[in-house]
This record gives structure tokens, C-alpha cells and sequence, in this order.
């Protein structure tokens, strides 16, 4: 079986997490599909955005309950660093923009997989659970990082040990995720980001993910320095002097990646 579905929709490959009988949870062959498909996506020079939701009700409910990653006791650390860290990673460090739609709840892992997107809209009525207090477990899947960063120690710290259920419309609201949608219109939505993306300036984008990531924990004289740099290798693209161009002549820009 395939744990994750992959579809070309023009310059957009959608990758659906394909577990729906456990909510995606992430079981044994899943996370390798997804870094399969992800990678494959990637090298792909025909696809310049990526979208990524779930199968089902639900977006992703973290480790499989009862699989092999519970049963595996201190080895789920070296199993995280070869399975899980990678993947994270290279979303993060992709140059090509990530769109998330998170059509149900998202819990443990499934929270830092959703937030390790670039652009991140759900359901209305998806929620984000960190869950893994109540298990007795630790942070994983960029949790710790992601949360405080997009909502503040206060609210991560609260969420991390309570283990209270984040409703969509407040994660709007504390700059969680970028935007809630009705139910029936996220996919929609979703794929009207990821075209936008698509069509958008494919050097311009790589190099604004990489500033945004640079600029999380680099002082302002290395962020500063960081974006006169990249600057300067956009001002050489022949699609800065094609969306100047279009710019000055009020017309749609057309950009190639070069």
C-alpha cells in the first residue's frame, strides 16, 4: 500500500498523507513515502509548489498508538534522527514553497508536520493538539520551536502542558496558521495559494524562505548582511527585470526561474 498518494495538478504535485483509518498516524512506512514523494516533488523541475493535506477526517495524529515507534523505548531517538528529523528539514530548507492544508485535527507530530509548511490554512473545524503530555512524552517534530516562535513562549508553553485542544479559528487568531477555511472550500483555497505560488518568481521564492529561516535566531547585523546578500543574487535574474518590466507596464509578470 501506498501511505502517501502523489498527484501533479499542472506546476502543483499534491501529496496526501494516506492513512485515513488512523487519522494518518505517522505507522511504519508512511514517513519514508512522504520523504519519497517529497524528494521526488522536489527534483521535479516541472513542479514549483507543493500542497500538502491528508486523507480523510482527519490531517495527521502523530506516532501510530500501539505501533512499533510506543514499543521501541530509548531507540525512538535514533529512529526520529534518521526517519523523522530529515524530513523536516528538508521541507524547511526547501527551495520550492510549501502550501499545508490541514483538514482535521493534527496532534503530536502531526502539529510540527503541519507547522514545518510554509503557508498553512485549515478546516474550520480542525484543531491542533500537543498531545504528548498525555502520554507522558516529550516535544518532537519541531514542536518546541515552531510554537514559540508563531505564538509566543505563554501560549506554547500553556499548550505543550496542558495538552488542551487549539481550535482553527483561534490558531488564525494567534498567528499559528495563516488562515482558516470553510470545510467544504480549503482544497480549493489551498490550491488557489499554491498556483499563485507556482506561477510566482521560483528564485525570488527560494530566497525568501531562506532569509525568513536565517532571520529566526541570527542577530539584525547578520540578518541585514544576510539580505543585502541575497539581494544581490536576486538583482541578477532575468525575472527581476521581468517582473520590473511588468510591473512598469501594468501587465501580468511572466516568470521562468531564471
Amino acid at each position: 500500500m501506498t501511505w502517501v498518494m502523489s498527484e501533479q495538478r499542472g506546476a502543483v504535485t499534491v501529496l496526501t498523507l494516506n492513512n485515513p483509518e488512523q487519522y494518518n498516524a505517522m505507522r511504519r512506512g508512511l514517513l519514508g513515502d512522504l520523504h519519497a514523494a517529497l524528494s521526488a516533488a522536489l527534483a521535479d523541475r516541472s513542479v514549483r509548489a507543493i500542497l500538502l493535506t491528508g486523507a480523510g477526517k482527519g490531517f495527521c495524529a502523530g506516532a501510530e498508538l500501539g505501533g512499533a515507534t510506543f514499543d521501541a523505548g530509548a531507540n525512538v531517538a535514533p529512529w526520529m534522527r534518521a526517519e523523522l528529523s530529515p524530513l523536516l528539514e528538508m521541507m524547511r530548507d526547501a527551495e520550492k514553497p510549501i502550501v499545508v492544508a490541514v483538514n482535521g485535527p493534527a496532534a503530536g507530530a502531526g502539529v510540527g508536520l503541519a507547522l514545518a509548511g510554509d503557508i498553512v490554512l485549515a478546516a474550520r473545524s480542525a484543531k491542533f493538539v500537543l498531545s504528548f503530555v498525555k502520554l507522558g512524552a516529550a516535544l518532537d517534530a519541531g514542536t518546541s520551536l515552531f510554537l514559540q516562535r508563531s505564538i509566543g513562549v505563554a501560549r506554547a508553553r500553556a499548550l505543550a502542558l496542558l495538552g488542551r485542544p487549539l481550535g482553527a479559528e483561534h490558531a488564525a487568531q494567534w498567528g499559528l496558521i495563516y488562515q482558516v477555511v470553510d470545510d467544504a472550500q480549503l482544497m480549493t483555497e489551498a490550491m488557489v495559494i499554491a498556483e499563485q505560488l507556482a506561477n510566482g518568481p521560483p528564485v525570488s521564492i527560494g530566497l525568501i524562505k531562506r532569509q525568513i529561516e536565517a532571520a529566526w535566531s541570527a542577530p539584525l547585523a547578520a540578518t541585514l548582511d544576510d539580505e543585502a546578500e541575497r539581494q544581490g543574487q536576486a538583482f541578477v535574474t532575468a525575472d527581476l527585470r521581468e517582473g520590473a518590466a511588468a510591473f512598469v507596464e501594468k501587465r501580468p509578470a511572466r516568470f521562468t526561474g531564471r
